[in-house]
């Protein structure tokens, strides 16, 4: 008997001593190869709506979005009718449930309902799936319209005008911007100053009818994207959909063309512009230039979001530890580095004390330099890749849509395959060490800049020109003169 109880202690020990962890050092992840989850099934609907479902296995609750593509603002001539039709949807009154019921029978399910011109978002339990769409198709395609959401709208537009000078357009006023000036130093004219054409709105002659022409005209089907996220079948949602947006018609499409311009600096050198703010103590500092040719989706721009997040996205990018966890300059500092289809365009800001304005643009252009002129370590490397992918792969639970919704929006303006979500991880994991430099070296420019720093004039003077030529201006755009 001793003897089975020794060996049996003995075998105890070995297995415990052979099961024991390194806690050392953190676990090596596994590289998933392939998501399981981000799957888009599109749903075929003879109405010109284009459905997909986002399965998501044994989870109780839904979530359905719908985007309607609606023309620009600036195109868009039935400015009046969409307000007033705003309003009548947030009052949540329909045909069919004109007194309330809406919002009662919605809080009661502890669920989310709202509609709007542009769409709207339907959440809950999945066995309320079927009266909540009843619920938002009535008020999507069946809003109570009252004459007095037209006077309230037309009330507040009015009241809008009385303080606005009379030739400032409706996008906003004349005053300067430093952003305007930006895109001016960069693009050599400023699109955000091109010529507005001016909007004057009138109700006199919006009425009831007009509004439910707007809705039949303007909420259309074939505009229309949804993404159902859920615990449902192909066939569930295919039954589902037919049933409450089958008969949902047509109208005139306003689908998106997508225009590519490859966009050059006109500057060469970097150029300063101090906009005065008396009374500040700080200064916040704007570091903007143009990246040429980086676009949504195309070979880099995976690439690119690594480099952002090395440079100063994250708490433990190089901006982040150098200028405020080592030189404790700033409570925050960030950059953006943002493909777009004008060819992308990048900015580093944060605000610091005014006595510390010229270390910090100095710190700035360092670790722009840094990351030009040198190789990023492979544990920083890492760092950014595994928060991307973590970040990423949360982002697509099924309490998220956003992702989900993002995707069925563009993928066909994009032309993204149907597989995008699922295998964007393995794009994160390819980058590497000599990727990054050669995206830093062609999109992170130290030199093609313009830097606008808001702050006390009176004090920044003579301690910014050892960066580039620096102009101070004052709050309406105006070049200051300092006396000799």
């Amino acid at each position: 008997m001793k003897k089975i109880i020794l060996s049996l202690t003995v075998l105890f020990i070995c297995f415990s001593i052979k099961a024991q962890v390194d806690r050392t050092h953190a676990p090596e992840p596994n590289r998933p190869e392939k998501l399981d989850v981000g799957v888009l099934i599109p749903i075929k609907m003879d109405n010109g709506m284009q459905v997909y479902l986002a399965p998501v296995k044994k989870y109780p609750k839904f979530t359905l979005t719908l985007n309607i593509e609606q023309p620009g603002f600036k195109e868009d001539e039935r400015q009046e009718e969409k307000g007033i039709l705003l309003k009548a949807y947030y009052a949540k009154l329909s045909k069919k449930y004109p007194g309330g019921e809406i919002d009662s029978l919605v809080n009661l399910k502890g669920a989310m309902l709202n509609a709007t011109t542009t769409g709207g978002t339907i959440k809950g339990m999945n066995r309320d799936i079927e009266p909540l769409l009843d619920m938002y198709t009535d008020l999507l395609f069946h809003p109570v319209v009252k004459e007095e959401y037209i006077k309230t709208e037309a009330e507040e537009y009015e009241k809008s005008q009385e303080n606005k000078d009379p030739s400032a357009s409706v996008y906003g006023n004349d005053e300067f911007n430093p952003e305007n000036l930006i895109d001016s130093l960069l693009h050599g004219s400023s699109a955000k100053q091109e010529i507005n054409k001016k909007i004057a709105l009138n109700y006199d002659s919006i009425g009831i009818e007009e509004v439910e022409d707007f809705v039949e005209k303007r909420i259309a089907s074939n505009n229309a994207v949804a993404v159902l996220i859920g615990d449902f079948t192909p066939k569930e949602t295919k039954r589902l959909m037919q049933k409450y947006f089958g008969n949902w018609q047509p109208g005139k499409s306003y689908s998106r063309e997508r225009q590519i311009k490859s966009d050059k600096a006109i500057i060469k050198n970097r150029k300063i512009y101090v906009v005065d703010k008396p009374n500040n103590v700080q200064s916040r500092i704007n570091v903007n230039w143009i990246m040429g040719d980086a676009y949504p989706h195309d070979e880099n721009s995976v690439k690119v979001e690594v480099l952002n997040e090395i440079l100063g996205e994250s708490q433990l990018s190089y901006l982040y530890k150098n200028i405020r966890e080592d030189k404790g300059l700033c409570y925050f500092v960030r950059s953006s580095l943002t493909p777009d289809d004008n060819g992308g365009r990048a900015t580093i800001w944060t605000t610091v004390r005014t006595d510390q304005t010229a270390y910090a643009l100095e710190n700035i252009i360092l670790e722009m330099l840094r990351i030009r002129n040198f190789d990023v370590s492979d544990e920083d490397l890492k760092i950014a890749k595994s928060s991307l992918i973590g970040e990423f792969t949360r982002s697509l639970s099924g309490i998220a849509p956003i992702p989900y919704m993002s995707f069925a929006m563009t993928k066909d303006f994009y032309n993204l395959p149907d597989d995008y979500l699922q295998t964007r991880v393995s794009k994160y994991y390819e980058v590497t060490t000599d990727d990054i430099r050669e995206m830093a070296k062609k999109y992170v420019k130290p030199f093609e800049s313009v830097v606008i720093v808001n702050g006390k004039a009176s004090e920044l003077k003579g301690t910014l020109e050892k960066f580039g030529e620096v102009t101070y201006l004052d709050e309406k755009g105006n070049e200051l003169i300092f006396e000799q």
